[in-house]
């Protein structure tokens, strides 16, 4: 458990718990055993205090544009380690490369590619819980874990927080509590149970990938078949990728009718259906170099509503292009930095009592992950890696206290401050995840998806049906 965290409505912190040793220890035994034997938990354990976060998206008098977090109390923490939610060693990087390769790939081969980016409205406020229980005894959870997880939800109830004030109490009779650590668990086993069933009837398989050998990314035991790749989520993050309108539209048909029967809405109007820019062909059929074809329209019409078309979408925080350039990425990575750069000058960067050191180290932690987050995937030219390294120069010029005229060398600059290029950082993180990724097939007894998609050979229109 991670210390310094909001405690819950209890007032108890998770530094108090960790001072109290094995005192605190012991009690917590006899009081897990007790709730285990009795089948009765704390009433308070059933409250939990909400305060709404701003989505930094649209308008902020609208409800829709927060998200609810509950401070429960964390003593949990440790009883649900294998958590099925969030998967250990995976992140947004993954999924935003996978997006990435198979873009790379269709624009490549010239194949047309539709990107739907499905958003679920409350996700988790919206789970039907008598739907939730059958779920996890479908998904083989025992009777007695049931009943306790029924027990923390039975008359659970919460209070909206905001500037220190607190709401009336209010009974929360649907959705899985947020902040809660069997949470992420909850919701993907029922987000998995929807999404088989959209599968099973769509019968579409998506874009297929053809799995390469005898490289140095494939043992020579080891077995090459091609694959398929339709939807890749991330909790309630969706995105599907078919080869034709007609697959895109069944899906988001099927999709809407199915979550729909269980209690999940999608938000129509912030799901977006991205085309790839492919290549003009003369009336012979053959390509025109330098010339693009005319964006695809996509007419989808979702409870009276059509799903808006665009030419680039933000996924998992970052900027995919239907042109597979990473220009629009790099210009808002460098816009975000400079705002995140910005927000210290006055308290920080320009206070001459704060060491250089620190300040440096306030650098490394709070903006160059900002500038550089996802570029694990990233296959940048000469020009938008130098946009990156004039700010990333800039930023340390400034902690400095050296300008332009000054006339140091970028080299001079860094071995001054100490500090590495941000190209080296970039490449050293390329490095670690690709290790990382490879090291994954042997945890899991095979490749992962992530190194699939960056080590197959070709991509085409999927023959079969799943």
């Amino acid at each position: 458990m991670k210390s310094k965290k909001a405690p819950g409505n209890d007032g108890i912190t998770v530094d108090i718990l960790k001072a109290g040793g094995t005192p605190v220890l012991i009690w917590l035994k006899e009081l897990f055993v007790e709730m285990w034997g009795n089948e009765r938990i704390p009433e308070n354990w059933s409250s939990a205090i909400l305060i709404p976060l701003f989505k930094n998206k649209g308008d902020k008098t609208s409800c829709d544009n927060y998200r609810g977090i509950c401070l429960l109390n964390v003593v949990n923490q440790q009883l649900l380690e294998q958590q099925a939610g969030f998967r250990s060693n995976r992140s947004t990087v993954d999924q935003i490369f996978i997006v990435n390769m198979i873009m790379e790939k269709a624009s490549e081969y010239d194949i047309p590619l539709f990107i739907c980016f499905i958003d679920i409205q409350k996700a988790y406020d919206s789970v039907n819980r008598e739907l939730l229980w059958k779920i996890c005894r479908h998904y083989g959870l025992t009777d007695k874990i049931v009943k306790l997880l029924q027990l923390v939800y039975k008359d659970s109830n919460a209070r909206i927080k905001i500037n220190g004030d607190l709401s009336e109490c209010f009974k929360m009779d649907t959705g899985v509590m947020q902040g809660g650590i069997p949470s992420p668990f909850l919701f993907n086993i029922v987000f998995d149970f929807i999404m088989k069933k959209v599968l099973s009837e769509t019968k579409i398989a998506g874009v297929q990938l053809s799995y390469g050998k005898n490289d140095f990314c494939h043992g020579r035991k080891e077995k090459y078949e091609n694959f398929e790749v339709l939807s890749l989520m991330y909790a309630d993050d969706l995105v599907t990728i078919c080869n034709s309108r007609e697959h895109i539209e069944t899906f988001i048909q099927v999709f809407e009718r199915i979550t729909q029967e269980y209690g999940l809405t999608m938000n129509v109007n912030k799901t977006c259906i991205m085309s790839s820019v492919q290549s003009k062909n003369n009336v012979n059929g053959k390509t025109i170099k330098n010339q693009q074809a005319e964006d695809v329209q996509v007419d989808i019409i979702i409870r009276n509503q059509k799903i808006e078309t665009t030419q680039s979408f933000t996924y998992l925080g970052s900027l995919i292009s239907n042109d597979h350039k990473a220009d629009k990425e790099i210009k808002t990575r460098i816009t975000k930095a400079t705002t995140a750069f910005n927000s210290f000058r006055q308290l920080v960067w320009y206070k001459k009592r704060i060491s250089i050191l620190a300040k440096l180290c306030i650098l490394r932690a709070c903006v160059l992950p900002v500038l550089i987050y996802a570029s694990e995937g990233w296959c940048l030219t000469k020009v938008q890696e130098d946009k990156i390294s004039v700010f990333y120069m800039k930023c340390i010029r400034t902690i400095l206290g050296l300008n332009l005229g000054d006339h140091v060398s970028n080299s001079a600059v860094l071995n001054l401050s100490g500090q590495p290029s941000v190209e080296n950082i970039m490449r050293r993180n390329r490095l670690r995840w690709f290790g990382h990724v490879n090291r994954m097939e042997k945890e899991i007894g095979k490749p992962s998806l992530t190194k699939k998609s960056y080590v197959f050979l070709s991509l085409g229109p999927s023959t079969t049906e799943a």
